[in-house]
């Protein structure tokens, strides 16, 4: 199963973690593509793809038509949300929508859109680096990597 770990989540192109907390966020899921079916293959094998944990339930739910920053900037807060212990059932859908802001608690309402491009973007860069950071600590068996070689 080690050479799963090149591969990238189809939703948001990161790559998945094998190991670690079956819960964290940014496990494996490996998914079904909704509505198709095995005739559908040319080489007459189910239409499957691998998923984050927390990309497989927002596509259910019918969110994966956005932007690939936004759904990487999803997956790191909810990475950063799992990495500070907080429980996950406890945030909603438009949680998520606005990254922890809430347009009445700012002291300048108006300002909202700057500050969630501005944590958008946070997010989004948490994300890649610490799923790059991840996979790199994992490394395939026999594969040397640009570090390994450089001295």
């Amino acid at each position: 199963m080690a050479w799963l770990d090149t591969f990238g989540c189809s939703s948001c192109g990161l790559p998945v973690l094998f190991h670690g907390d079956p819960r964290h966020p940014g496990h494996v899921v490996i998914d079904h593509v909704a509505g198709a079916s095995a005739e559908t293959c040319s080489e007459g094998l189910p239409d499957l793809r691998v998923l984050h944990r927390f990309c497989r339930r927002r596509v259910r739910a019918g969110r994966d038509g956005c932007s690939m920053v936004l759904r990487r900037a999803w997956l790191g807060w909810a990475t950063v949300a799992f990495e500070a212990g907080r429980d996950e059932e406890r945030y909603g859908t438009r949680h998520y929508l606005r990254f922890g802001l809430h347009p009445g608690r700012l002291s300048r309402p108006e300002e909202f859109r700057r500050h969630w491009r501005i944590r958008k973007m946070c997010c989004a860069t948490r994300a890649c680096r610490y799923y790059t950071r991840a996979r790199a600590a994992h490394p395939l068996p026999g594969v040397t990597t640009a570090e390994d070689t450089c001295s």
